[in-house]
């Protein structure tokens, strides 16, 4: 195999190259909204461009949600606004129309096998990635075989319970690790806790607690920002995601005993060392096994087309 097309959906953005097994990009990453409502429609465009581009043999696809990889389609995508779409067909009508193979696998899963093809894996035998993003997933590779599950859905780190008093949830998971951590959970959650929690400081001031006070509408990096500039209240919540995480790697550790976990996703690269500070603070409170390595990964915002790239080296190898 000389190239490959890799396509990395994301909930907001998609992006999409050509790449070597050796994993050499052959043209530039270009990226581009996602269009969740035509989607097969926007990748046969994505992939007439690749293909004009390069001697595809292989067109490789990465995408969020419930990924029935045996038949090629997407059993369950999560938009970046919260909603879902169910079952979108999607190697047929590209294998139909391009005529090459088409591999479809969930992005956070396959980029476990991209980290450990491409990544920062030296000779741990067991590496866990871990994507915090606008949702939190990742997967597990013990010796070079990636955990899938019994029907591929193994990897959805961000559906475990990490608060199971909380009337917080996520895909109907109480307490659910991404309902608190993720880029889309960290808002509601905080609007959560500014109206429940009695105790904190009344003399905070400043354009964030007007915002909470308003009920306007915010993201993620409001809250980072509010907690940089000293707001007692954004740094307290953030404080407590860190516990959070803790607890949520602490079970993936106990589980799996990794040697290695490495982070991607916006909000831990975004944040990379309050994520890794935080980490290091609670986590010994909940680790049985002995502690990984815990880094961010080295493959950036390509991780996922590297994910894609080794999905395509796994099929066919």
């Amino acid at each position: 195999m000389n190239a490959v097309g890799v396509v990395d959906v994301g909930s907001t953005n998609l992006s999409y190259a050509a790449a070597t097994p050796a994993g050499e990009f052959l043209t530039a990453v270009e990226s581009e909204p996602t269009r969740p409502d035509e989607l097969c429609t926007q990748l046969e465009r994505v992939v007439e461009t690749l293909t004009a581009a390069a001697s595809l043999e292989a067109v490789s696809i990465v995408t969020p949600g419930l990924v029935d990889a045996d038949r090629g389609s997407v059993r369950r995508f999560d938009t970046a606004d919260g909603d879902v779409i169910e079952r979108i067909e999607i190697a047929a009508p590209l294998r139909d129309r391009c005529g090459l193979p088409v591999f479809l696998e969930n992005d956070c899963t396959a980029s476990a096998l991209g980290e450990w093809r491409f990544g920062a894996r030296e000779d741990q035998a067991c590496v866990i990635q871990l994507t915090v993003g606008t949702g939190i997933g990742g997967g597990v590779v013990e010796r070079g075989r990636l955990l899938r599950g019994e029907t591929g859905g193994a990897g959805e780190f961000g559906l475990i319970p990490v608060a199971p008093d909380s009337r917080l949830e996520s895909a109907g998971v109480t307490g659910a690790w991404e309902a608190f951590c993720s880029g889309r959970g960290i808002p509601s959650y905080v609007r959560h806790r500014y109206r429940v929690d009695e105790v904190w400081d009344e003399n905070a001031v400043g354009e964030f607690r007007e915002t909470l006070a308003a009920d306007e509408e915010f993201a993620a990096p409001a809250v980072f920002e509010a907690a940089a500039a000293g707001d007692p209240f954004a740094q307290t919540c953030l404080d407590r995601v860190n516990r959070y995480n803790a607890v949520g790697i602490a079970a993936l550790c106990n589980a799996y005993e990794p040697g290695l976990v490495t982070l991607g996703g916006s909000v831990a690269l975004n944040n990379a060392d309050w994520f890794l500070e935080g980490v290091d603070r609670y986590l010994e409170e909940y680790l049985f096994v002995d502690r990984p390595t815990i880094r961010e990964s080295p493959l950036d915002e390509e991780l996922g087309l590297y994910g894609a790239l080794s999905v395509a080296l796994e099929r066919t190898e």
